[in-house]
C-alpha cells in the first residue's frame, strides 16, 4: 500500500483555517514549558496546569460526536459485508495481510497529524486513471480512523460513474448521493451509519443525469459544508482526475486531496498531467500502491 506518502506536498502559501482552541492551547503549552525550564520548583504546578489545558480538546472531540450522533440519530444503518478478504484489510488478522494493515495506520496517522496542523475536514483520494486502487485505499483508509475513540467520519462515494466503493459497501437502500444533489434531499436519509461504531457512509445512488451536472449545482457544495460541520473528517472518493470533467467539481468545496498512484500502470506523463491541474496547496500527499516488494513490509495490492 503506502510505501511512499509525502506530506510536504502541501504549499508553502497554504494556510486553511486553524481551529483556534488548538492555537491558543499550543501557545500556552510552549510558555508553561519556557516557565517551567526557568522555575524548577513549579514543575509540578505546570505540569497540572498543562493536563487542564489540553482538557477542552477532550471535550471538543466528545462534543462532535454528540453533534453527529444527535443530527444522525434516525438515519438507517447498515452491516458492512465482509465476504472479500483483500477489500477489508484492516479488519483482517491473517497475518500475511499485516504489513498493509500498517501501512495504512501510518497514512492515517500522517494525516491526523495534518489534519491537527491545518484544520483539514475534508478529504478527496484520487488517481490519474481507473484501476489505481483509490477507493480501496478509501475504504480501508476510513475503516482505520473508525476505530479512534470520539472519531465520527463519514465516507462518500462520488464516483458516481464506477460506484466502485458503493459496491464495496454493500446493497443498500439509500437514494444515495445523486439525490441529494438533484433536489437537495435531507442528508440524514441517505447516509447510513455502519456497524463500526464512528464510521457513516454515503453510497452514490443512481440518476440518468451526466454526472459533471449534478456536480455543477449549488447542492454538493451546501453538503459539504454541512458534512464538515458535522463529522471530524469526510473522506471522499473522487472520479479519476484525468479525462473526465468531475474532478475539478468535486474538489472545490474541498480541502485537501490524496492521488493514488499504482506500480507498474499509472504513467509518468499522466502523472505529470495530474500534478500540474490539482491545485499545489491542497495537495495533502502521494500514495504508492500495489508495491511488488512485500519483504520490505508493504502490500502488493491486488
Amino acid at each position: 500500500m503506502s510505501k511512499f506518502f509525502n506530506d510536504t506536498r502541501i504549499a508553502a502559501g497554504s494556510n486553511p483555517s486553524v481551529d483556534p482552541v488548538v492555537t491558543d492551547i499550543d501557545a500556552a503549552v510552549g510558555s508553561l514549558k519556557k516557565a517551567a525550564s526557568t522555575n524548577g520548583s513549579r514543575t509540578h504546578s505546570n505540569e497540572t496546569e498543562v493536563s487542564r489545558l489540553l482538557l477542552p480538546l477532550e471535550q471538543t472531540d466528545q462534543l462532535t460526536a454528540d453533534v453527529a450522533a444527535s443530527r444522525l440519530a434516525n438515519c438507517a444503518t447498515i452491516r458492512l459485508p465482509r465476504s472479500e478478504e483483500k477489500s477489508f484489510l484492516v479488519t483482517q488478522y491473517n497475518p500475511s495481510m499485516q504489513a498493509a494493515v500498517e501501512a495504512y495506520r501510518t497514512l492515517r496517522t500522517r494525516l491526523t497529524k495534518q489534519q491537527a496542523k491545518k484544520g483539514m475536514r475534508s478529504l478527496v483520494i484520487t488517481s490519474a486513471g481507473q484501476g489505481e486502487g483509490k477507493s480501496l485505499t478509501a475504504f480501508n483508509l476510513a475503516l482505520c480512523y473508525a476505530k479512534m475513540p470520539n472519531f465520527p467520519l463519514l465516507l462518500v462515494d462520488a464516483d458516481l460513474r464506477s460506484q466502485g466503493l458503493s459496491r464495496l459497501m454493500g446493497d443498500s437502500e439509500s437514494p444515495g448521493l445523486t439525490k441529494i444533489l438533484e433536489d437537495g434531499s435531507d442528508y440524514p436519509s441517505a447516509i447510513l451509519h455502519t456497524d463500526c461504531a464512528g464510521l457513516y457512509v454515503l453510497p452514490a445512488g443512481s440518476s440518468s443525469t451526466s454526472p459533471s451536472e449534478l456536480f455543477s449545482g449549488p447542492n454538493w457544495k451546501e453538503f459539504m459544508g454541512w458534512a464538515s460541520e458535522t463529522f471530524r473528517l469526510v473522506i471522499v472518493d473522487c472520479p479519476p482526475v484525468l479525462n473526465v470533467a468531475d474532478f475539478e467539481l468535486v474538489m472545490a468545496p474541498c480541502d485537501s486531496a490524496i492521488l493514488v498512484v499504482r506500480s507498474r500502470k499509472t504513467a509518468s506523463t499522466d502523472l505529470s498531467k495530474v500534478l500540474a491541474q490539482v491545485d499545489a496547496r491542497k495537495m495533502a500527499g502521494v500514495v504508492f500502491n500495489a508495491a511488488e516488494e512485500a519483504v520490505s513490509g508493504y502490500y502488493p495490492a491486488a
